[in-house]
Parts: C-alpha cells; sequence; structure tokens
C-alpha cells in the first residue's frame, strides 16, 4: 500500500496553495462619508463667527488706540491751557502794576508843586501857584483818558447826572441843568462818577 493509498488528501493539499497573511495596514481603508448639508451650514456659519470676531478684536483695538490718543490730546489741552491761564494772570498782574506805575508817574510833579505851593506863604503868588498845580494835575488825568462830562446848561441825562434837586426856574428850558454840586468824569464810554447836579422842573 503506498502513501497516495494511505492518505488520500496529501495530494490535494499539496496542490492547494497557501492563502498569504495581510496585515493591518493592507486592508482596504473605509471611504469618506460625504458632508451632509447641515454640517456644511454649520461648519459656515462657524467661519462667518470666526471672521466677525477677528473684525471686531481688530476694530476694538483700533478704538482703543484712537481713544488712547484722544485722551493724550486731552491731557496735553489742560496742560497747554493752564500755562495759558498762568500767563495771562501773570501778564495782567505786570499790566496793572505798569498802569498804576504811569499814572503815579504822571502825577508825582502834580504832588512837587502841591508841596511847595503848601509850604508858600498866603498871597497871591499862593493862589497863582495852586492854580498851577491844579492845571497841572488836570492835564495829568487827561493824558491817562479822564474826561470830564458837561452838567451846567445841559439837559438832564440820568446815564451822566444824579439829580439830588429840582427846582422852578425861569426862562429855563424843564430837565436843564442849573447848577453843579459835584464834577462827573467818564474814561472813554465808561462813566467813573456821574455828575451831581440841580435840575429845572
Amino acid at each position: 500500500m503506498n502513501d497516495k493509498e494511505a492518505h488520500p488528501h496529501m495530494e490535494d493539499e499539496k496542490k492547494t496553495p497557501p492563502v498569504p497573511e495581510t496585515d493591518g495596514a493592507e486592508k482596504a481603508a473605509p471611504k469618506p462619508s460625504a458632508k451632509t448639508p447641515e454640517k456644511a451650514d454649520k461648519a459656515e456659519k462657524a467661519d462667518k463667527a470666526a471672521k466677525k470676531a477677528t473684525d471686531l478684536e481688530v476694530k476694538l483695538a483700533a478704538a482703543e488706540k484712537e481713544l488712547a490718543e484722544l485722551k493724550d490730546q486731552y491731557q496735553r489741552m489742560l496742560a497747554e491751557y493752564a500755562n495759558y491761564k498762568r500767563r495771562t494772570e501773570q501778564e495782567k498782574q505786570q499790566i496793572g502794576q505798569f498802569t498804576k506805575a504811569e499814572l503815579l508817574t504822571g502825577l508825582l510833579t502834580s504832588l512837587d508843586n502841591m508841596e511847595k505851593a503848601v509850604d508858600a506863604p498866603a498871597g497871591d503868588e499862593y493862589k497863582t501857584g495852586v492854580d498851577l498845580v491844579m492845571r497841572q494835575f488836570r492835564e495829568a488825568l487827561t493824558a491817562l483818558g479822564l474826561e470830564e462830562i458837561p452838567a451846567l446848561g445841559e439837559t438832564f441825562d440820568p446815564t451822566v447826572h444824579h439829580a439830588v434837586m429840582r427846582e422852578d426856574a425861569d426862562g429855563v428850558e424843564p430837565e436843564t441843568v442849573t447848577q453843579v454840586f459835584q464834577t462827573g468824569y467818564r474814561v472813554g464810554e465808561r462813566v467813573l462818577r456821574p455828575a451831581m447836579v440841580k435840575v429845572a422842573n
């Protein structure tokens, strides 16, 4: 009895080639699943939201930068205004001191003559000296812009005249100033003191 007879399936086993084993890398990869419309819409919305957030961040950064610049400009303006105010106050004080100095300088000559008049003996020369002082004094005040307000014989004007008395005067138009008790003065349009007068009814 030969081997074929003893093992009838041996020959068939030899003829059948062995099936090679395959590892995991050689297995077929799964097919990618196609995106559904719902997933695509969500992805698009997410992209838009991300882009919008980025735009807002850019705008916020620009706004913060502009705010910082405006704040810096505001602080500079405050500092410049403080300096301007301080300079103005200093200039105002200097102008006031200068004006006072000019006024006093113009009155010094009159003061000198008044002292001489006080020391002079009574008489015609004394009166002449006083008249000279008064003339110089008026000239000094006129040079500073002082003007006498016309009153006697003028029509009463409540803006420049102060009536302290009234009288019935014959041959005088009503509201005419008939007597001046105290001279009024002004500088330009500003009344320093109204003239104190008597007015006809």
